[in-house]
């Protein structure tokens, strides 16, 4: 059952400005439906007062930490990288050492990354599934991603250019979800994709489920990352 501002701010036992900051700031996950803030009742029983909080980075810097966060600095093509001024080096380098420093923290991952990209979700007729999964628009995560060890065949987790976005919808005739609804199709558009996803941002959008195996995974791949 999804929550407004206010059911929050009473279920966190808070007043509604620091409920609302909580869902603005990416703490709290949230979805924007018809110019108000709905939070999803397993998402805000995530939340712990006192967690690792970190101000969320831009979409571009959120990729640029995740990239050099997953060895993956050199190796990637995307025009996003290109050019890294001194100040972003700086603030990037501190950043990956605030990370270190906190041992590599998961919840303080997510806080960074909460604006990396827009999450859509849809619902699609389950016998689409299967051929959606190989539409070369798409970069299989979370759950859908071979490293995360949770195959799942009834649905479908994928980042998209946000230049795919509309076609992808005609062309598989998704319908976004409605709140409350399970949704099967859930897609995380950005400006800039790269071709090969880091794990780490696999990771990410395994911790934001509320399952235990996912949150497990979740800690799997962050550790496995900073094993070498």
């Amino acid at each position: 059952m999804p929550l407004s501002i206010p059911e929050l701010a009473k279920r966190l036992n808070v007043n509604e400005s620091r409920a609302r900051h909580l869902v603005q700031s990416g703490r709290i996950r949230g979805q924007r439906v018809g110019g108000r803030w709905l939070v999803d009742e397993a998402d805000a029983s995530q939340y712990q007062p006192g967690a690792p909080a970190g101000r969320p980075l831009s979409e571009r810097n959120a990729w640029l930490f995740v990239l050099a966060a997953s060895d993956a600095w050199k190796d990637a093509k995307s025009d996003f990288l290109v050019p890294v001024s001194p100040v972003e080096k700086y603030r990037l380098n501190h950043r990956l050492q605030r990370w270190e420093d906190a041992a590599f923290s998961v919840p303080l991952l997510l806080a960074l990354l909460a604006n990396r990209a827009d999450r859509l979700e849809f619902s699609a007729s389950g016998g689409d599934i299967p051929e959606l999964k190989k539409d070369p628009r798409l970069r299989p995560s979370g759950v859908s991603h071979p490293e995360s060890g949770l195959l799942a065949n009834s649905e479908i987790e994928a980042y998209v250019s946000r230049d795919d976005v509309d076609a992808l919808v005609r062309d598989w005739f998704l319908v976004e979800a409605k709140p409350g609804q399970r949704a099967n199709v859930v897609l995380h558009a950005a400006d800039d994709v790269p071709a090969e996803l880091p794990l780490l941002v696999v990771a990410a959008d395994l911790a934001e489920r509320p399952g235990a195996r996912e949150q497990e995974a979740a800690r799997e791949l962050v550790r496995s990352i900073h094993a070498d």
